[in-house]
């Protein structure tokens, strides 16, 4: 197994996911594919400079326990208006309507609290659902629990095919027509939203390379290509600029930066990530635009140094880098779009949390066979063992 090595701004976002969200240390680390005493080490530290730790990549001030706590609170409210605007239907209903909104929803919220804004009787709840079902009903309440806890565990991404693929995954023979009614009926949709497109500047003096991919998106093993591009991500402080590197055969994103500015410096270090993540042995061919970042005399260097092939693409010709322009599309749809970002922190952890806790490691790709590109890779290197032997 590579052994991975992290900057001081990944050292703190990972913190932040364990100290500022409701996960533990624990699951945060299996997330992120950390061994659990590295995380805890890393926590410990920051705790014990009271928030500078880590100096030098972030500034973050000491947590308040007065905001915590009105943190909190708000989220309590929240909570309680989302239940009120789901339920505005059936406020005035029959008991049993209400409690069969309530176990339609209790994934979403705590069932304590919908029976409280609700008006109705914890304990009436469960005697309702204590009641005898006929075996028809339930199996479809348990088929329709199974499809909206995929859903639910896809961040509401997925439609009927995915869903259906994951079910399978799981021995649970269904339709996609079935899971596509029952996802209509339960009001369940994948996030669609409009794409945005990004560009940078080919207009400079740097020298450009011939275009050695040419829209062959294929590889026959990991760290053979590299794809490379920048996107835009806008938040009520400003814009912020992602820089991200692909592989061409997991689809993985082995190394990605967030910063202000969109300056060679930004995908110097997406590259410098990407090294410290894979460390290739062999010649990696790296694709990008023609943008003066990647063509920028210190990037070069940096690619010149690692012994990689460069190519780029064509003038104005989005098809040339697809898979990496897709992938953008994706995190746009998927997490940027669906959110309001107030400040560039919010939105630096929301995409440190997609990429390395939900893309790499748990979202299914279809060009993969349905499996995450993290879970694509271990397959390829565990028959690379076999072979082997």
């Amino acid at each position: 197994m590579k052994k991975r090595t992290f900057d001081q701004e990944y050292k703190i976002q990972a913190v932040e996911l364990c100290l500022e969200g409701d996960k533990s240390i624990a699951q945060v680390a299996k997330e992120l594919g950390l061994a659990y005493n590295t995380l805890h080490r890393w926590v410990k530290e920051y705790k014990e400079s009271n928030g500078t730790s880590f100096v030098g990549s972030g500034n973050i001030k000491p947590q308040n326990q007065e905001i915590i706590e009105l943190r909190r609170r708000n989220q309590e409210l929240e909570e309680e208006l989302a239940i009120l605007k789901k339920a505005l239907g059936n406020l005035h209903q029959k008991p049993e309507v209400i409690y069969a909104f309530i176990f339609q929803h209790r994934n979403e919220f705590r069932v304590v609290k919908m029976c409280q804004v609700l008006g109705v009787s914890k304990s009436g709840y469960y005697a309702w659902l204590k009641r005898p079902k006929s075996n028809q009903k339930e199996k479809k309440e348990q088929l329709t629990q199974q499809i909206r806890n995929e859903y639910l565990k896809s961040r509401k991404i997925y439609g009927s095919p995915k869903i259906t693929q994951e079910l399978r995954k799981q021995g649970i023979g269904v339709s996609q027509k079935t899971v596509a009614r029952i996802m209509s009926e339960e009001g369940l949709r994948s996030i669609t939203v409009r794409k945005y497109k990004a560009t940078t500047n080919s207009n400079h003096p740097y020298n450009v390379y011939v275009n050695l991919l040419e829209q062959n998106f294929q590889a026959t093993a990991p760290n053979e290509v590299w794809m490379a591009d920048i996107t835009y991500i806008p938040t009520d402080e400003g814009w912020l600029y992602l820089a991200s590197i692909m592989d061409l055969y997991t689809r993985k994103i082995v190394g990605w930066y967030i910063d202000n500015q969109m300056t060679k410096e930004l995908v110097i270090k997406a590259l410098q990530r990407a090294l410290n993540n894979e460390k290739p042995t062999g010649r990696v061919l790296h694709h990008s635009d023609r943008g003066s970042q990647y063509a920028s005399n210190d990037y070069q260097q940096l690619l010149q140094e690692h012994h990689f092939q460069v190519s780029m693409s064509r003038r104005g010709n989005c098809y040339d880098n697809a898979c990496i322009e897709s992938f953008h599309s994706l995190i746009k749809k998927e997490c940027i779009y669906p959110n309001r970002f107030r400040t560039r922190k919010e939105a630096k952890q929301a995409i440190f949390e997609y990429i390395e806790c939900f893309y790499n490691r748990k979202r299914s790709h279809s060009a993969l066979e349905y499996v995450s590109p993290c879970e694509f890779e271990a397959a390829y290197y565990a028959n690379q063992r076999k072979v082997a032997v």
